[in-house]
């Protein structure tokens, strides 16, 4: 992709945030949604980091990634829980948002593709 192409989406994605930013004010909550099993955690937790820092350069303040969950945080509790049971904390915690933020490589993960069927449900707004 040429630095153009990136550019010019790098605008579209805030021009996008400013208008859902505009609509929530200071009540926006994001959730970022994305693929996580199957992938190394360092490979996951860097993709969710950087997520979350686009986000946040993009106006947004309040950013739920799930990656500093107490599930995902300390993998002995994620063994623990189970993977029904993580998804459902998680699920929780997208319930309290306005907003969805989908991951690049959501659609190969079956939790991703979940919540984001959860939050069209719920009326929270996708963001792309």
């Amino acid at each position: 992709m040429s630095k153009e192409s990136l550019d010019e989406a790098r605008c579209e994605f805030e021009k996008a945030c400013d208008e859902h930013i505009d609509r929530h004010g200071r009540n926006a909550r994001v959730y970022s949604s994305g693929p996580m099993t199957g992938q190394e955690r360092r490979e996951y937790l860097r993709n969710f980091y950087q997520a979350e820092e686009r986000l946040r350069r993009a106006g947004f303040r309040e950013i739920v990634n799930p990656t500093k969950l107490a599930p995902c945080r300390w993998p002995w509790l994620y063994r623990l829980m189970g993977y029904r049971l993580t998804l459902a904390y998680d699920l929780w915690h997208l319930r309290r948002c306005t907003h969805i933020y989908m991951m690049a490589g959501w659609q190969s993960s079956r939790g991703a593709r979940l919540e984001r069927t959860k939050a069209r449900e719920w009326g929270i707004e996708e963001i792309k």
